[in-house]
């Protein structure tokens, strides 16, 4: 095999908690996952030749080696918080850029950014190109992955602010992981408007990523949010909010989950029977302004359509989808008076709209 050629997009680091034989010496090798597409339970598959793709991030293997160093690092973090069954705030830059990279390097998000480039550029195309010719061809982005990865890392101080905690369950529901095992809810923002949830910026962000079957890392907007937490670590001894975030890794899902061998047959059975969200990995809106007044209006034109008649401009909104479910724990409750930062924009409400565009022009910048 070509040095660096097999690049995977979660580490197998990661994958060896949940693998069938976690104690083997030197390194497990095989892990437990049900596919998606066929609905099928796969046991004992080499755990190897998971979450990969042959030069993801391109045959210049620098990223993929810079990548390598960054997870052993990760990894070294995450044996800390299980050992010592706590979170040292001292790491928390770490842990914002583990979660940030994770979010973004993952098969699914390069799939979710081509498809939103293949909709700009077509929209961009009308009246030049025919748009039979445009219906023909699928446009992406030549590094799409590598570009991910650099945009993740660049935009991860926008979520220092979030508030850091260690889940343990003490279930005996152990957590599955997904190959896009970062996930993003907003319960605040889906009980105060629905259509203003997705978004790393937006007042009531919540991501939970799995680290072991026993332990996750769980960052939300502490504005919004109140946690009973004893040193910021939550003990989940609820069977039925492990199931949740379970539920959440399977709708998260791009291709597989993986599960280790303590999840009951039972269990993987009623995931496979979750419906999953169907259709497109993004939403893709344009809004006209008619009149000059400054307001927009949703529509339901795609890419091909033309403008509408009279238009003053436009404006395109496109962000990955939100899951139809947040995470919810009994530990973490909705303040009675949220701190937010609504000015009646589409980009509303915000954490800290200050911070987000400092971080946006020095992302542009680079």
């Amino acid at each position: 095999m070509a040095d660096n050629k097999q690049q995977h997009y979660v580490p197998k680091a990661t994958l060896r908690h949940f693998a069938c034989d976690p104690d083997r010496q030197p390194k497990p090798r095989l892990i437990n996952l049900i596919n998606i597409s066929r609905g099928k339970v796969v046991r004992g598959a080499s755990l190897a030749d998971q979450c990969y793709r042959d030069y993801f991030y391109g045959k210049d293997t620098r990223v993929e080696k810079a990548l390598g160093g960054a997870e052993g690092y990760f990894a070294s973090l995450v044996r800390k918080m299980i050992t010592t069954r706590s979170i040292d705030e001292r790491d928390g830059w770490h842990l914002v850029q583990m979660v940030s990279l994770q979010r973004g390097r993952t098969l699914r998000a390069e799939q979710e950014l081509n498809g939103m480039t293949d909709k700009m550029i077509k929209l961009f195309m009308f009246n030049k190109i025919g748009e039979d010719d445009l219906r023909r061809v699928r446009i992406g982005l030549e590094g799409a992955a590598r570009l991910n990865v650099a945009q993740s890392l660049a935009i991860s101080p926008m979520l220092l602010d979030l508030k850091r905690f260690l889940i343990v369950n003490e279930t005996s529901v152990p957590f599955v992981i997904a190959d896009n095992p970062v996930v993003s809810t907003n319960w605040f923002g889906r009980k105060n408007d629905p259509r203003r949830m997705v978004g790393i910026a937006r007042s009531g962000l919540q991501m939970i990523l799995p680290l072991t079957p026993k332990f996750a890392l769980m960052m939300h907007d502490n504005n919004v949010y109140n946690a009973e937490s004893d040193h910021n670590v939550i003990a989940l001894a609820n069977s039925a909010e492990a199931s949740a975030l379970n539920e959440l890794q399977w709708m998260n899902a791009y291709q597989n989950v993986y599960s280790p061998p303590t999840l009951e047959h039972e269990r993987v059975e009623a995931l496979l029977r979750i419906p999953r969200p169907e259709g497109s990995l993004y939403e893709f809106k344009r809004l006209e302004r008619l009149a000059d007044d400054g307001k927009f209006q949703a529509t339901d034109k795609d890419e091909f359509s033309p403008p509408s008649e009279g238009v003053k401009s436009e404006l395109v909104v496109h962000s990955a989808r939100a899951l139809p479910r947040d995470a919810r724990l009994r530990a973490v409750r909705l303040r009675d008076k949220a701190v937010v930062f609504d000015d009646g924009s589409m980009a509303s409400p915000q954490r800290d709209p200050v911070w987000e565009d400092k971080r946006s022009h020095r992302s542009c910048r680079r």
